[in-house]
């Protein structure tokens, strides 16, 4: 024990005294000699201390790292919208008062792909100013043919029909690629106008094998097309649209088992083709083969047909429902509708754009009414 610890403090007297007084050199050297070891032991301690601490700190980082998972940050883009719309517009657009009457059906939907069909040669001139915000357009030569308007830039486009020596096609097909916007996917867009429904009037709605079959064959086409561009390009998007000439509810011929009389001249199927050749039901077997899944549109008062029964075309007899929407199952759908002004609120159903139709502006504009759909690219 300390004896000093218990001592009483001494004076200031005493205290300046002893500061006085000298060490003695012994003590001195014994004491920077302990205060040396102390340092000495110190930095010694500190060193393996600090040595611990790192091998500690190695040791446990080894196992945070290998025993937790990396947890990327998740990259998230917002879908892509866009509306598409078809419209068979009725023996093209010569007429001032017919063209109105079809602007007025396509800029009450607003879209930003169109489908058309029926376009003449004369027509290509009028395309890319026909509605305003859809500059870029896409047509074949010929007449009664389909079109494609959009403000979407073109990548690609073409027409799709026979390979000589076969000529199963009375009117080819159109397609474009379009960059929609989605940062890496494109969409396939097809406007489609099969063989007719009937060619003379009164046309009944009956089973027609003579056009049934070109419209089989047309559609297997269809199908290995869509095949073959998914194959060179995976990150696309499918939309098949148009005029497609049957209605399911219909009745139809079930399946081919050879190539039936009467279908239109110079017709030479390929040879690639085997029998039996399905047909019915007509189009929802063959959008199934495709991989695509149908519109089954109606207007806001639910009713479903497309083509109107005997005013403005005299010829057809029977309200059907021969115009479609189908699409790629990567493809999200909001909502789809047929455009008709003489629903019960012309407001209801998806949003429409500027004044309302007038009751009469759908027979005005056309034999058969347009079919329009919100959709999404995610």
């Amino acid at each position: 024990m300390n004896s000093q610890s218990h001592a009483t403090q001494p004076t200031t007297d005493q205290r300046n005294e002893a500061r006085k007084r000298p060490r003695p050199a012994s003590k001195l050297l014994r004491l920077a000699s302990q205060t040396n070891a102390f340092v000495g032991r110190s930095i010694c301690v500190a060193i393996r201390t600090l040595s611990i601490l790192l091998i500690v700190g190695a040791a446990v980082s080894t196992v945070l790292t290998t025993t937790m998972p990396t947890v990327a940050a998740k990259e998230t883009s917002s879908p892509v919208e866009f509306r598409i719309g078809f419209f068979n517009i009725y023996l093209g657009l010569a007429n001032a008062s017919h063209r109105a009457a079809v602007v007025r059906q396509i800029q009450r939907t607003a879209p930003d792909i169109m489908g058309l069909s029926e376009i003449n040669n004369a027509d290509h001139s009028l395309l890319p100013t026909l509605v305003p915000g859809l500059p870029n357009v896409v047509t074949q030569p010929g007449g009664l043919q389909p079109a494609l308007l959009t403000r979407y830039p073109v990548l690609s486009s073409g027409s799709l029909g026979s390979t000589a020596p076969a000529n199963e096609f009375r009117r080819k097909h159109l397609w474009a690629v379009l960059d929609v916007g989605h940062e890496s996917r494109n969409l396939l867009v097809y406007v489609v106008h099969t063989e007719s429904w009937c060619y003379k009037g009164p046309c009944a709605n009956v089973k027609r094998p003579a056009l049934e079959f070109p419209r089989a064959i047309e559609w297997m086409r269809l199908k290995q097309d869509i095949q073959a561009k998914l194959k060179q390009d995976p990150n696309l998007d499918v939309v098949v649209m148009g005029d497609w000439n049957d209605d399911n509810r219909s009745p139809q011929t079930d399946a081919f088992a050879a190539q039936p009389d009467g279908v239109f001249s110079g017709f030479v199927l390929g040879a690639d083709i085997d029998f039996p050749v399905q047909h019915a039901p007509y189009p929802d077997y063959q959008c199934e083969q495709a991989g695509l899944r149908l519109l089954e549109s109606t207007d806001t008062d639910g009713n479903r047909n497309t083509v109107w029964a005997g005013t403005p075309n005299p010829a057809l007899q029977t309200a059907v429902k021969i115009d479609y929407i189908a699409h790629s199952e990567g493809i999200k759908v909001a909502g789809h509708e047929v455009l008709n002004s003489e629903v019960s609120d012309p407001d209801a159903g998806l949003r429409k754009y500027g004044e309302p139709l007038n009751v009469g502006d759908s027979r005005a504009a056309s034999d058969h009414l347009m079919v329009f759909a919100d959709m999404a690219i995610e």
